[in-house]
């Protein structure tokens, strides 16, 4: 037995009863109920049962001496009979099924739950296909897997199983095994499983027990793939939750912010908001209402009430360790809000607080100031091993609605976790059906609590139904504020006569900072360029948009809230609306569904520090640019929107929230009479099509720009990164994640023009970048460190010239 090696340096029995020791750890604590609609369900010690025999034997076939010869000297020449997965994969589900027939008396389950196990463990390498393409085998599969027991030294695989199933409920032995596999059964078993029960017996459950069935077998997958990493990455197991008082941390921050003596009228409802709605949970909180919403206009707070209630609620279900992962759906608002909580939590600690998006540098240290190297850090953050998460709607829905190895391994974690979706609005209305199921289903399965919030609270849930809101009486809050008036304009007009009003407005109205808003990067330039040939006086032009680098992006930011004594006109795309700290005193909006319009509004008069009431004017241009708009926003979003919007000619800020609801009914109708293909994928365990996009999938082309000395440095850094000699993939990623972060600072990723392979550029790409140089700058993009008006980002109409 001793002679058996899973990896170069350790001891098969080592591994196999390492790896079935943390899973189970994972699995074994409070937090897991998966029942169906009949009644039956798993109990947590059959869960962690359950999970052991997938980890004990998830390597097991690598006793073969195909694989020990391999082991032994890799650079040799070997048969695929070295392969070990499936194999093992085949004896887990007959350990599995004999534990199975033991503990349920539901015929289905018995026969369902080892499938899905021997799935987890065949796949815990390699792509997932769906179930019943997983439960097929080959004769020839058959054949090899025959040649593979032959191999394997009966007396030392003995000795292996006998330990790792002393403490376990079942027994049997590889004798059993290979006097089963030697009747020829396996395979007509499968069939039968597939025929009978799956395809005739399953979908007769309701769609609850599916969903739950999806999770149980995600939770199993995620436990397995979590510790067969965690053995052969880390030194160490990590299980030491960390329990900050987090609701302590926040009132001395707000303490020494002055936030608790209200110096203006907004302050007093910020201080009101927020006591009132702690209060309020712990009235309505129920250890099984799992789904909760906190709405709140925009500049009252929402973020540090948001993170007290994480904490009451963990205090409230009795989970003070549990995790709190914070979304925020764009990467370009999380450093900001990170900062906040670093100063809330007062550390730097990885364990505490950790931020987690594909461009946050990997780096992992912990309490004690150890720093982990790469491979180590890049695991630690991938599963999130701290107390605070601060991540994406990407990373977070990706975890639980796709088949992708390195976000699963981390669900297992977020037992009893409090889940805040900040800017819940931004998912689209084709995913509600499904979020709403699955949360519903995971706060069920896992005791996960969700609290969605937004400004304008999107129809997922049907409110005092199955989702509680928190802030009680949130309506007054809407109706307290009058910072901000909508002006709708019906009637389309040509984008030259949207620039025209512009025009007249900022020169009628020189003290007034005005900011527009459009649905496009090639609207928003033009707009941009023609504004500025007013050559204003005293004003400053600021252009935004994804064509500009992070770094300019970033730098505009700053500025534009730094107060100089000039005017700021600016012109930016959507990317504007969500998150940044900005406060103007009008806004041109180009039409847009209602909820991005009044995300919009909050840029404006934020802190009701105008002198007036700031306007919002909302047209509608025609022609090409309500075509382009239909496609960015769905066609039948800008009808509802304009349906909504028909009744009124000016919306005063505290009628927003009525407009709001009208306009979320509408959707809500629309998502109901939307099929969803992810959905259905889930319900039929078809997990090869089990996968999440947020983004629309078009193919770009990468720009790197030289805008200054460091943008040089750091491409030279990466240029002679990639030209060193002998470093391995791995090895190439671990060095550039430490500059990754500024790197991508310089970069921007450009749509290829429909039609073409490639995007317009006056260089050839290096490394898989288009080079703009900081000596000869590219005749596409447009910066100057002086003149803010020429910078432009990279032009989209401009073409190559041949010489």
């Amino acid at each position: 037995m001793t002679e058996l090696r899973s990896h170069p340096d350790k001891y098969l029995i080592d591994h196999l009863r390492e790896v079935a020791t943390i899973a189970t750890c994972l699995v074994s604590d409070k937090g897991y109920r998966f029942v169906l609609a009949n009644g039956a369900g798993i109990t947590q010690q059959q869960l962690t049962d359950l999970v052991w025999i997938a980890g004990a034997f998830h390597d097991l076939a690598k006793a073969t001496s195909y694989f020990q010869a391999y082991i032994r000297e890799p650079e040799g020449v070997h048969s695929h009979l070295k392969n070990h997965a499936q194999l093992s994969s085949i004896f887990t589900w007959f350990v599995a099924s004999r534990y199975c027939k033991q503990q349920f008396s539901d015929k289905l389950l018995s026969e369902l739950i080892p499938t899905l196990v021997l799935i987890a463990v065949k796949r815990h390498h390699g792509n997932i296909e769906n179930l019943e393409k997983e439960l097929s085998f080959s004769n020839d599969d058959l054949e090899n897997f025959s040649e593979q027991i032959r191999s394997i030294d009966n007396e030392s695989i003995e000795l292996i199983i006998s330990e790792l199933l002393v403490n376990c409920k079942v027994k049997t032995s590889w004798k059993e095994f290979t006097a089963y596999w030697q009747g020829n059964t396996f395979q007509q078993e499968m069939k039968d499983f597939k025929i009978m029960s799956f395809k005739f017996r399953y979908p007769k459950f309701d769609e609850p027990s599916r969903i739950t069935l999806f999770n149980l077998f995600q939770v199993i997958y995620s436990a397995l793939m979590f510790a067969d990493k965690n053995d052969v990455i880390l030194d160490e197991t990590r299980f030491d939750q960390k329990q900050t008082n987090i609701t302590k941390r926040l009132g001395q921050f707000r303490e020494k912010k002055g936030f608790n003596i209200a110096q203006t009228e907004i302050d007093r409802l910020k201080n009101e908001a927020y006591f009132n709605t702690l209060e309020h949970l712990e009235k309505v909180f129920k250890p099984e209402q799992h789904l909760y919403s906190i709405t709140l206009p925009t500049g009252l707070g929402k973020t540090l009430t948001a993170y007290a209630v994480a904490d009451k609620l963990r205090e409230l279900s009795g989970n003070a360790d549990a995790k709190i992962v914070i979304n925020i759906p764009f990467t370009s608002i999380i450093d900001q809000n990170f900062d906040v909580y670093r100063q809330v939590l007062g550390t730097d600690s990885s364990d505490v607080l950790l931020k987690h998006h594909h461009l946050a540098e990997p780096n992992y240290k912990d309490g004690s100031e150890k720093v982990y190297d790469f491979d180590k850090s890049q695991f630690l953050i991938e599963t999130w091993q701290s107390e605070t998460i601060v991540t994406t709607f990407v990373q977070f829905l990706e975890t639980i609605l796709s088949m992708d190895k390195t976000k699963l391994m981390k669900l297992a974690h977020l037992r009893n976790a409090v889940v805040l979706l900040d800017e819940i609005q931004t998912i689209p209305y084709e995913l509600w059906e499904t979020i709403r199921k699955s949360f519903l289903s995971l706060g069920e399965s896992l005791n996960m609590y969700f609290v969605l919030i937004s400004a304008t609270q999107p129809l997922i849930f049907t409110p005092g139904e199955n989702i509680t809101e928190l802030v009680p009486n949130y309506q007054k809050y809407f109706k307290v504020f009058n910072r901000t008036r909508l002006h709708y304009h019906a009637e389309a007009v040509s984008f030259d006569s949207f620039v025209e009003s512009v025009s007249n407005y900022v020169c009628e109205e020189p003290e007034k900072d005005v900011l527009v808003i459009m649905n496009t990067k090639k609207a928003a330039r033009t707009c941009f360029e023609q504004l500025v040939n007013l050559d204003l006086d005293d004003t400053d032009y600021y252009f935004l948009s994804t064509l500009i680098t992070p770094y300019e992006r970033k730098e505009i930011i700053r500025k534009i809230r730094k107060k100089n004594g000039n005017r700021k006109l600016i012109i930016s795309t959507q990317l504007i609306e969500a998150g940044v700290d900005i406060s103007v005193d009008t806004i041109f909006r180009q039409l847009s569904p209602i909820d991005s319009i009044i995300q919009s509004a909050g840029r404006a008069n934020r802190y009701n520090e105008k002198k007036t009431i700031s306007d919002i004017f909302l047209f509608e241009i025609d022609g090409e640019h309500q075509r382009t708009t239909s496609r960015i926003y769905g066609s039948d979003l800008i009808l509802k929107t304009k349906n909504v919007l028909k009744d009124f000619n000016d919306i005063e800020e505290s009628n927003y929230l009525k407009l709001i609801e009208c306009y979320f009914e509408e959707v809500r109708k629309q998502s109901d009479e939307t099929s969803s293909t992810l959905l259905d994928a889930i319900l039929g365990l078809r997990f090869a099509e089990i996968g999440l996009s947020l983004i629309e999938e078009r193919k770009s082309d990468s720009v790197f720009i030289q805008l200054n000395e460091e943008a040089k440095a750091v491409w030279e850094q990466y240029v002679s990164l990639y030209r060193a000699e002998g470093l391995t993939p791995w090895e190439l990623k671990a060095r550039f994640s430490a500059f990754k972060s500024t790197f991508y600072d310089y970069v921007i990723n450009v749509p290829v023009p429909y039609g073409e392979t490639k995007i317009n550029f006056d260089s050839e790409q290096l490394f898989g970048f288009y080079l703009s140089n900081l000596e000869q700058q590219s005749l596409f993009y447009s910066y100057s460190a002086t003149d803010s008006t020429l910078n432009t980002g990279y032009n989209t109409n401009k073409q190559l010239v041949s010489i």
